[in-house]
């Protein structure tokens, strides 16, 4: 009975102390955190912070999955020389000058790196503390780097300092560089890269620095070992083929007419999807032409005769007109009010029917019709006003691209415009209204799309972590612009410009194409100098079209007409695309029989997508069950083999496209750096290695 209570009396005691023990914590932690808070915050302020720790921002893909841009990791290292210990200096220094000078700078004699950390450490001279060992080095650098004596020990008995920052890289450098856009800190972000910044970016963190001195913070701990979600990544509609092929035929144009600047877009005619966009500009400062300005979106211009298909059109919508309209020419030279419209040249040509008049793009012709149906006629201008607007003409197209220029149409109802008894004939030959080359494009592929408005766009997914979390795709606006009729004139028209008209020069040998020149005096800078644009817009082939065009060249100076600046450069562009993406028999290169098949060499990823590009190009094949797989050809086929995966151990993603390594290696709690493109052509971790 007394040993009882005599445990009873141990465990009260025990408890009590206990009890007191935590009052008295409770007390000084309410005393620290309410009556003396702002004292030790004031304190702690001064020697350590929180600074935001930024996610790396996502890739940007072609529709093929090439990567445009991407985010590569690069460090600073430095070295805090009060960290180590002597006797740890003394033992490693040596090693450490002679790895430092052989892998991370050898313009420095290891002699030179041991006098230098040695005088730093002993003298304890300024920065000593923040002592700069490499700037810029790759992960891989930095990986072989933290093997070296000494900084082996890591940042409290090593003295290392590891400071990461990210890099947006092109692997294919100037390609849609533009369209692409840049994330910038000392001026206005564009492209891509801004519209879908907040895609990109991805979710901030928050990074714990401490001081080293007055002005010089270090993280506390290793950035190279955080692990921060990434942003999303985005598929874009561009095919580095036709970007290619485009940037190529333009810059040709350009040096050969010595011109200004200028822009090719390429967009699919079904789906409003932009394949290319090609934007130059001539630089005094470099001597060369660059992409510094998106002309193709943003610069509006008076857009000339390949905005007399505009005209054409709402009279023919009209029923004004047909094909066979007997039109006076009056030789090429007519008189509207005070003021003489001219055609290219003085052809003589006095009647002739509305489809010759088309196809040698006559403004006098062209002009004189609109006169007479919409400026002699009551209200007609409000409803040549309205035709644009029933076109879509007076509107953006909506492309995911800030910066679009906003067409400028005058409106006769307000006195502001400036509307006179000139601007119907003016317009209707493309004065007088200013587009961009991208609304024009859009209306040609509108007209080859058998009326059938299609928004462009440049983005079909948005991936996270491989997954789609929005997908973009073909979207209607108008169903149709004009009646099926009208549009079948228009495209006969536009099909005979070529054949027999401005086109005549640049036909293709291997397949029809349809579209109209365009030249146009520029009158937006007021020149003393004659300046002008030349332009084509069109699409091939004429029969099921597949692709739309259009080209701009800006102020050429060896010659200013469409059809001999601005149409070769459209039948160059056609011509490489039609080899790359149409067979011998004029059909869209898809289905292969087997006999074509040549089958490809062993690869690795994700089982649906091999499937369907096996099934697009015709190529059998023989499916063992598993959502990721390796696949090699074997008797005409391609076997399809599941691939094991552990959760406990490192996977061989070796010939595994980067996009899927990437996603099953951190999606088994992997820190992924990647450096390069394509395939995977080798791992820093061996296959099989246990994942802790």
């Amino acid at each position: 009975m007394e040993r009882k209570k005599e445990l009873l009396i141990r465990a009260y005691v025990v408890m009590f102390l206990f009890i007191a023990f935590a009052a008295v914590i409770f007390f000084k932690v309410a005393k620290i955190s309410v009556q003396e808070g702002e004292k030790w915050r004031a304190k702690g302020g001064k020697n350590v912070k929180m600074i935001p720790l930024k996610a790396d921002r996502g890739n940007i893909y072609s529709d093929d999955g090439s990567v445009l841009v991407m985010s590569l990791p690069f460090f600073d290292i430095k070295m805090d020389l009060a960290n180590p210990k002597q006797e740890v200096f003394e033992k490693g220094v040596d090693s450490l000058s002679i790895l430092l000078s052989r892998y991370i700078d050898s313009s420095k004699s290891p002699y030179e790196w041991r006098s230098s950390l040695v005088t730093a450490r002993v003298e304890e001279k300024p920065g000593f503390r923040y002592f700069p060992i490499a700037k810029d080095i790759s992960y891989s650098d930095l990986v072989r780097l933290k093997k070296f004596p000494i900084l082996r020990k890591g940042s409290n008995r090593g003295g290392l300092i590891v400071e990461k920052k990210t890099r947006r890289e092109k692997p294919f450098k100037s390609l849609a560089s533009r369209t692409l856009g840049e994330v910038r800190s000392n001026a206005p972000d564009f492209g891509l890269e801004s519209f879908f910044d907040e895609q990109l970016s991805g979710p901030t963190d928050s990074l714990l620095m401490k001081r080293m001195s007055r002005d010089n913070w270090i993280p506390v701990l290793d950035v190279s070992e955080l692990v921060t979600k990434k942003g999303n990544d985005i598929v874009t509609t561009l095919d580095v083929d036709i970007q290619d092929v485009a940037q190529q035929e333009l810059r040709f144009a350009l040096e050969k007419n010595r011109a200004k600047g200028g822009t090719v877009l390429v967009m699919e005619v079904k789906t409003g999807a932009i394949k290319a966009v090609a934007n130059l500009k001539y630089s005094e400062k470099s001597q060369d032409y660059l992409e510094s300005y998106n002309h193709g979106v943003g610069t509006l211009s008076e857009p000339g005769s390949t905005f007399k298909a505009a005209a054409a059109l709402a009279m023919l919508d009209d029923g004004y007109i047909t094909l066979d309209t007997k039109v006076d020419l009056h030789g090429g030279k007519k008189k509207f009010y005070k003021s003489w419209m001219y055609d290219s040249h003085l052809h003589g040509i006095r009647e002739t029917d509305f489809r010759e008049t088309f196809a040698i793009s006559s403004n006098v012709g062209i002009a004189s019709l609109a006169m007479k149906y919409y400026e002699a006629a009551d209200n007609g201008r409000i409803h040549f006003r309205k035709k644009m607007a029933q076109f879509l003409l007076d509107r953006k197209t909506g492309i995911e691209l800030k910066g679009e220029g906003k067409p400028m149409f005058k409106n006769p109802t307000r006195k502001s415009d400036g509307w006179s008894g000139t601007t119907v004939p003016w317009m209707a030959h493309g004065y007088e209204v200013n587009v961009t080359p991208l609304q024009t494009l859009v209306f040609y592929n509108t007209i080859a799309n058998d009326g059938k408005y299609m928004k462009p766009f440049l983005v079909k997914d948005i991936l996270d972590d491989g997954k789609s979390v929005g997908s973009y795709g073909p979207k209607v606006v108008k169903e149709s612009i004009a009646n099926p009729i009208a549009i079948d004139a228009m495209q006969e028209l536009l099909r005979e410009a070529v054949a027999s008209g401005t086109g005549k020069k640049f036909q293709s040998e291997d397949f029809e194409f349809s579209g109209k020149t365009g030249t146009a005096r520029d009158y937006g800078g007021h020149h003393e100098k004659k300046e002008y644009n030349a332009s084509f817009a069109g699409y091939f082939p004429s029969k099921n079209p597949k692709y739309s065009i259009v080209i701009m060249v800006y102020n050429p100076q060896e010659s200013y007409y469409g059809s001999t600046v601005a149409g070769p450069v459209f039948r160059n562009v056609a011509e490489k695309i039609y080899a790359l993406k149409f067979d011998e028999f004029g059909n869209e290169k898809s289905m292969a029989s087997k006999e074509e098949v040549k089958l490809p060499g062993e690869h690795s990823g994700y089982a649906q997508d091999f499937e369907k590009v096996f099934a697009h190009t015709g190529i059998s094949y023989r499916k063992k069950s598993g959502s990721w797989v390796k696949v090699d050809p074997s008797n005409n086929k391609m076997n399809i083999d599941k691939m094991k995966i552990s959760k406990r151990e490192v996977p061989d993603v070796s010939g595994m496209g980067l996009r899927d390594a990437i996603y099953i290696l951190e999606n088994l709690g992997l820190n992924v750096f990647a450096e390069g493109v394509g395939k995977v052509n080798k791992q820093s971790l061996r296959p099989g290695t246990q994942i802790k």
